[in-house]
C-alpha cells in the first residue's frame, strides 16, 4: 500500500522547489517502479514525458549498443526503479557503500528510523532483503533508491 498519493506528490515537489533540485544540477529522482502512477505524474509535474514505458522501449531499440540503466540516467529526470528486477543489485550496492573504508556516507542520528532500519536490515541469504526482519523496511528501500545515482557501471558481458 502506497502512502497517499497526494501527500507524496505535493512532498516531492516541494522538496524540488526547496534543494533546487532540477534535472540540469546534475540530479535524478528515482521512484518505485512498481508506482506507475506516481511516476507519470511526477513526470508531467516536471515536464518530462509521462509515457516513459514508451520512452524505454525506444530507446532500447534505437541505441541497442549503449543502452542500459548509465544510459537512461542521461536521457531522464525521473527514473523507474523496478525492485523485483534490481533488488539484489541494489542490496549488495547499499552494503559495499556503508562498508566503504573512506567513509562515503554520513548519516545525521537525527534519523533514527533510518538509523534502525539500517541496523536491522537482514540479507535473507539468497542476496536479497528479508523485509520481516527489518524494521522501516519501506525507508530501507527508499535509501536503497537514494544510492542508485552512485551505482558504478555494470560492465558488458
Amino acid at each position: 500500500m502506497f502512502p497517499d498519493y497526494n501527500t507524496m506528490m505535493q512532498t516531492t515537489i516541494s522538496l524540488l522547489d526547496k534543494y533546487g533540485i532540477t534535472r540540469e544540477s546534475g540530479c535524478r529522482i528515482y521512484t518505485d517502479g512498481s508506482n506507475s502512477a506516481f511516476t507519470s505524474s511526477l513526470k508531467r509535474a516536471v515536464y518530462e514525458d509521462s509515457d516513459y514505458t514508451r520512452q524505454i522501449e525506444y530507446l532500447k531499440k534505437t541505441r541497442p549498443s549503449v543502452f542500459d540503466f548509465e544510459y537512461l540516467k542521461q536521457c531522464m529526470f525521473v527514473l523507474p526503479v523496478h525492485f523485483f528486477k534490481e533488488h539484489k543489485a541494489m542490496l549488495a550496492h547499499c552494503k559495499e557503500v556503508l562498508e566503504d573504508a573512506n567513509g562515503m556516507i554520513a548519516i545525521n542520528p537525527k534519523h533514527t528510523k533510518l538509523v534502525t532500519a539500517l541496523r536491522t536490515a537482514v540479507e535473507n541469504g539468497e542476496g536479497s532483503l528479508d523485509k520481516e526482519a527489518t524494521s522501516h523496511d519501506d525507508l530501507f528501500d527508499a535509501f536503497r533508491l537514494s544510492l542508485m545515482h552512485w551505482r558504478r557501471r555494470q560492465r558488458r558481458g
